[in-house]
């Protein structure tokens, strides 16, 4: 049996090339990494190295053997990650999502459909971030803006949302029936940074917008009620009834400007699942 810490830092010395460097990177002397590499030889009872006074290479064996160590350690990683996922995963849900909205829509659903589990959620910008998650288990669902046309993976459609532009009601643009992207370049906008892909493809649409953009939730409100800036929103959040006063909602008509979102699980783990994906596929056919 090789002992992990002789794969780790044989596979450091093949990274490095040299005694020192990779003694620097391990943070460890260099005489200890060479009585490492030693004893890792004597283990195998093979030869890894050429010796040239002071130093060593990698032979041919050696370097199939450094293949072969950085295989051993990525598969041990990979089955402490995936037992500690699963250890998580008995007491708690972790749920991924592209965007706010469809997390504050289907947390009431997850508590009723999945009782005695702790939800943990988490935005983040991109499908394809998400879905690595859930492939690698740090997720056991994730919300994407796209249908992932994997596989690998079982998706329901969950919902759409529609972006509008929030603008002080005596505003030029105040009287039009939509707006474009186009149509907002130049505007100072009041920005929430927790909204998701929602903030790169505004950052992408109105790249010479000079946005505001808000970290604190808190701040962003009070700025919200304090300024006539103009702000983003969304068809669903103005069905709940978040509009300011004084204010009057556009909708965005790009085709970017319109979202639709996919509840998703590893397709292995459909059967886990199937009554929260039934309570979305009745709500998705209820006009929900």
């Amino acid at each position: 049996m090789v002992e992990n810490y002789l794969l780790e830092q044989f596979v450091a010395f093949a990274e490095y090339g040299t005694l020192s460097k990779a003694s620097e990177e391990l943070h460890i002397s260099q005489p200890s990494l060479t009585r490492s590499m030693k004893k890792l030889e004597d283990v195998l009872g093979v030869s890894l190295f050429h010796r040239e006074n002071s130093k060593i290479a990698l032979n041919e064996t050696g370097k199939i053997a450094a293949e072969y160590a950085k295989r051993a350690l990525d598969a041990n990683q990979e089955m402490i990650d995936h037992v500690i996922s699963f250890d998580r995963s008995l007491r708690t849900i972790y749920v991924g999502s592209c965007a706010p909205l469809p997390i504050n829509d289907i947390i009431s659903t997850l508590q009723e459909r999945l009782p005695g589990k702790t939800i943990s959620t988490e935005i983040v910008t991109h499908d394809d971030k998400l879905m690595a998650g859930l492939k690698n288990r740090s997720y056991q669902l994730v919300i994407l803006h796209h249908d992932p046309d994997d596989k690998t993976l079982f998706c329901q459609r969950f919902m759409n949302e529609q972006l509008y532009l929030s603008i002080d009601k005596n505003h030029p643009l105040a009287k039009r029936k939509s707006v474009t992207f186009e149509d907002l370049k130049g505007l100072r906008i009041l920005m929430n940074q927790n909204i998701g892909f929602w903030m790169e493809l505004c950052e992408e649409k109105l790249s010479s917008t000079d946005f505001l953009i808000q970290n604190s939730f808190d701040t962003f409100s009070e700025l919200v009620q304090a300024s006539l800036l103009p702000l983003f929103n969304s068809d669903r959040f103005i069905e709940r009834g978040y509009e300011a006063p004084g204010r009057v909602s556009i909708p965005i008509t790009d085709p970017e400007a319109h979202a639709t979102y996919y509840l998703t699980c590893l397709a292995s783990e459909q059967k886990a699942y199937r009554s929260l994906f039934n309570a979305v596929r009745g709500n998705v056919l209820r006009g929900k």
